[in-house]
């Protein structure tokens, strides 16, 4: 029990997070003794009280952390620019799944940049956008 902080203002206790996506799940590689974020994986890392973080979290998502919202259009993966959904796309280690899954036909034999390339290039004329939303906000939930 003597471990237990005894603070009647939480909020004032300063939190640490990503400073490009905002995520509170900033992880530690002893290797290279930085930290980085668990979502995104950028490494410039922020320190802020409680409401600050999550004034700049609210103004970026349309949302507070704390409400639990299960309309994916409310959701940041609504809010991705064409580029940064290219991008999640391709970054991700599911890319293969998510092109599968979206198009079970789709041509094998390319290379990643190419088959990202033309994934989206499909996605485009098909108009099936919403739809990658769709998936992403169901695989990324987070």
């Amino acid at each position: 029990m003597d471990n237990i902080v005894k603070s009647d203002n939480y909020d004032a206790e300063p939190v640490v997070f990503c400073s490009r996506c905002y995520s509170l799940k900033v992880k530690y590689e002893e290797s290279t003794g930085s930290e980085y974020c668990g979502t995104c994986g950028c490494t410039d890392i922020q320190e802020a009280p409680f409401p600050v973080w999550e004034k700049k979290y609210e103004d970026r998502y349309r949302h507070k952390f704390v409400e639990k919202n299960e309309d994916p259009k409310k959701s940041f993966v609504f809010n991705l620019s064409f580029k940064d959904l290219k991008r999640r796309v391709y970054e991700s280690p599911q890319w293969k799944e998510i092109i599968k899954q979206m198009f079970p036909n789709f041509p094998e034999g390319y290379s990643k940049a190419d088959s990202i390339i033309l994934f989206f290039d499909t996605v485009v004329k098909k108009n099936k956008t919403e739809e990658l939303r769709l998936l992403l906000f169901k695989l990324i939930k987070y």
